[in-house]
Order: structure tokens, then sequence, then C-alpha cells
């Protein structure tokens, strides 16, 4: 993900931007300059950018400012390795990756994106039953396991390894409350 702050240019139309992003494993800087044209009748606002990178190929994009969608999209071309490609520059990015790609946009794809968007948010939101049932089995046979320990009765080579397994994966607040419910336990067993 790339931040662009654009500043106004020497001509009416213009403007350029600089800035570093992460990527490949190294702090890529980079200049951007581009023009804009008058809107066209629906409202949109036709764009040219150039990105040029102090360490890699350049990029010169080509799209369509849409004020009502708040993105800009179109093509992209990197003249060095002759690729071409589509972009899309969005405020929100979290969706962005789930978008068709400009050249396929139509009816049925941004209601395949409107549901995929929000299955994506979902799943990555919630958690499943399941999910929670696996946290309670594994709360339970850490205390099993602790208090065994605790009793002086050794666990064998497959007990601990189950231990050490269990150990890493509890959240902090599960790993608290099973060490309150061990410690309430052994307050209420006496020991033989």
């Amino acid at each position: 993900m790339i931040k662009l702050s654009l500043i106004k240019g020497d001509e009416g139309n213009a403007f350029t931007a600089t800035g570093t992003h992460y990527r490949c494993g190294q702090f890529m800087d980079y200049k951007i300059t581009g023009k804009w044209s008058p809107p066209s009748e629906d409202g949109k606002i036709p764009v040219e950018l150039k990105i040029i990178y102090t360490s890699r190929a350049n990029f010169e994009l080509t799209g369509v400012f849409d004020p009502e969608e708040n993105s800009l999209r179109g093509t992209m071309r990197i003249p060095a390795c002759n690729v071409t490609g589509e972009f899309v520059f969005k405020r929100n990015p979290e969706f962005v990756r789930l978008y068709p790609a400009p050249s396929v946009i139509s009816a049925r794809k941004r209601w395949e994106f409107a549901m995929t968007a929000v299955l994506d948010r979902v799943l990555r939101e919630a958690w499943s039953p399941a999910y929670f049932l696996k946290r309670i089995r594994d709360g339970k046979r850490y205390k099993d396991l602790s208090l065994r320990a605790y009793y002086g009765r050794t666990l064998d080579e497959d007990g601990v390894a189950e231990f050490l397994s269990i150990f890493p994966v509890l959240y902090e607040a599960d790993a608290r409350f099973y060490a309150s419910l061990i410690r309430i336990n052994l307050s209420k067993t006496p020991i033989l």
C-alpha cells in the first residue's frame, strides 16, 4: 500500500508527489508527476500519472478519477519491461484487493464484489463455533495436565508434548481463566 499526497504543480492542471513505501524487503523512494483534464459529462476526471522510482523501473498510469466512488482506476504500463496491467487507488484499501479489474466491471461483478467483501469481513472478524469448541477443549486439557503435574503424577512423553503444544496457543485470557480454575480446584481438593 502506498499513500499519495498530491501537491499542485507548476501548471494549472499538474500535480506532483513524493514518498516512500515498503516493498520486497526494502523501502522504495518514488516521485509522482501527472496532470488531469477537465471532467467529462459524467463527472469523471481523466488523469495521467508517472511514478518514478529511484531504484526500479518507472510506471506510467492512465486512468479516470471517479468522485462518486472516490477512486482512481485505469491501466498501468511499465515501459522497461513491456508489461501492462490495471490499477486502482482508493481511500479504503481494505476492499480494493477484492474489487474486479476495471475492464470487466458489470453489475454482476459489482454484486459479486459486494458479497465477497462482506463475507471476507465476517470471516476475518467472526469466529466459528468449531474454533470456540477447540479453545474450550484446549483449556480443559491444559487444566487437567497442570493438575496432574501439580499432584506429582509425572507426565509421560506424550503428555509433556501435548502440554507444550497447548500452552503456546492459549490466549492470555484463557490461560488466566484456567489458572484460576486450577487454584480453585487445588484449594478444594485435599492433597493425599
